[in-house]
């Protein structure tokens, strides 16, 4: 059976360039996404653990190069690439505390799109802050009008809820949803959140109208009729022909009463309590 011919020396030179050309240069403020490219290149090539080590190496700048010089002076004997690659997340990867404390105080939306300001907030989360209050923090970066918006909105899942919110910033003149603003900005966002809330309390209006409707079909006629009849007798007590009728004065100052109209029953009243 014929062995296969090995490449020749120029071809791997050449496809070892190649591969260098896709990958850029050491990022140390996101050394685990580059890492990710970085393997996503390397992968495909089936390249020998040392030649994926020095490939790495070649993209290390030279403050980088002075935080893992002893193991490029002395390199493991096996596992080159991952020792590393774990000394480069291990100095340049932040704490999660470090991280917590960023997701925290530090983020802003600035020129970004909502859906990019939540990816960067989800990756400082790392799936241990709960979907709830990510919302809350990352709805606090937001303009007034974006969150007047998602305020009155029945999506709840965080992806669909960026959607809504870049589609609310395309929509709207930037003036209209910057933070910074003049004066002039400034009406122009309470117009914006006026109109908003306009809406909305219509919309309770005609809820509220509908319940009302719906009681007063509900209500029993017994009860109406009761009031009604309950009324008459109020009244039937406070007319001149009714037998214990009391005139203005007896009626609200009783015994203290200086004046008296006809046919006010307080003196028979009073004469039967005698009796």
């Amino acid at each position: 059976m014929a062995t296969q011919p090995k490449p020749q020396p120029e071809v791997v030179e050449l496809a070892t360039v190649t591969v260098s050309s896709r990958i850029p240069e050491f990022w140390s403020d996101q050394p685990r996404l580059w890492f990710v490219q970085c393997e996503a290149v390397l992968g495909p090539q089936k390249l020998s653990d040392e030649a994926r080590f020095n490939l790495v190496v070649t993209k290390l700048g030279k403050e980088v190069v002075q935080q893992v010089s002893d193991i490029l002076l002395k390199p493991p004997e096996t596992k080159k690439f991952e020792a590393l690659k774990t000394r480069l997340l291990s100095v340049y990867e932040e704490s999660e505390t470090r991280q917590f404390q960023k997701l925290l105080g530090e983020m802003e939306l600035g020129d970004q799109k909502p859906s990019q300001l939540l990816r960067r907030m989800k990756d400082l989360a790392r799936d241990k802050v709960p979907d709830e209050t990510l919302r809350l923090m990352w709805q606090g970066h937001l303009p007034s009008p974006v969150r007047a918006v998602l305020a009155v909105t029945e999506v709840t899942n965080l992806d669909n809820l960026a959607v809504i919110a870049d589609k609310v910033i395309e929509t709207s003149k930037p003036l209209q949803v910057s933070e910074v603003q003049t004066a002039s900005n400034t009406n122009n966002d309470q117009s914006y959140i006026i109109a908003e809330l306009a809406k909305l309390s219509m919309k309770i209006r005609d809820m509220e109208r509908g319940r009302n409707r719906v009681r007063n079909f509900n209500r029993p006629f017994n009860r109406r009729q009761s009031r009604s009849m309950s009324r008459g007798r109020n009244l039937s007590r406070r007319t001149p022909d009714s037998p214990d009728w009391l005139c203005h004065y007896h009626f609200k100052f009783h015994n203290r009463a200086r004046k008296c109209v006809e046919p006010c029953a307080w003196k028979k009243n009073e004469q039967n309590k005698g009796n």
